[in-house]
């Protein structure tokens, strides 16, 4: 059996074919999702992300369905969208910096800047090395994600 090589281009095609063999795969749809959402494919991450949601309701990594809702919102520019569904996903996994991360971006696009500041601080406190620069390497956001977001982190007082 041939194995294809998994890229960036590649993986979105395999969740697919994962989520034809197994419609009901609530896993499947969260990291899809993911994957969806740091691409910058924001209408499909945000579908699957919500689809993932009611397939299991009380799945410990539901909170990763929300990260990718709030990014996907956060890429159209819907940042009240993409604010809210970060704080779901914060009640579901306090102690993810990144979802903090988010959730300060979005806050700042809502001219929420004080809000946005002390979300920031939880990031640095659960995160002290934390730097822009080194959470766009590591997650790759598409460059209408990441822009805007770096934007966005500087003024909540994160660090390039």
């Amino acid at each position: 059996m041939r194995h294809a090589k998994l890229s960036a281009r590649t993986l979105p095609e395999a969740f697919e074919a994962a989520v034809a063999l197994s419609p009901s795969s609530a896993f499947t749809y969260i990291m899809g999702s993911i994957v969806r959402a740091w691409a910058g494919d924001a209408e499909r991450a945000a579908e699957w992300g919500e689809q993932a949601l009611p397939l299991s309701p009380f799945d410990p990594s539901a909170f990763g369905a929300w990260l990718a809702v709030a990014m996907a919102r956060f890429g159209q520019g819907r940042y009240e969208d993409a604010a809210n569904a970060a704080r779901k996903a914060i009640k579901r996994n306090p102690g993810f910096s990144n979802l903090h991360v988010v959730l300060a971006a979005a806050l700042v696009k809502l001219g929420h800047i004080d809000e946005a500041k002390v979300t920031a601080a939880r990031v640095l406190a659960q995160q002290p090395g934390f730097r822009i620069a080194e959470f766009c390497a590591v997650n790759d956001p598409a460059p209408e994600i990441a822009a805007p977001m770096t934007e966005a982190l500087h003024v909540a007082g994160l660090a390039e």
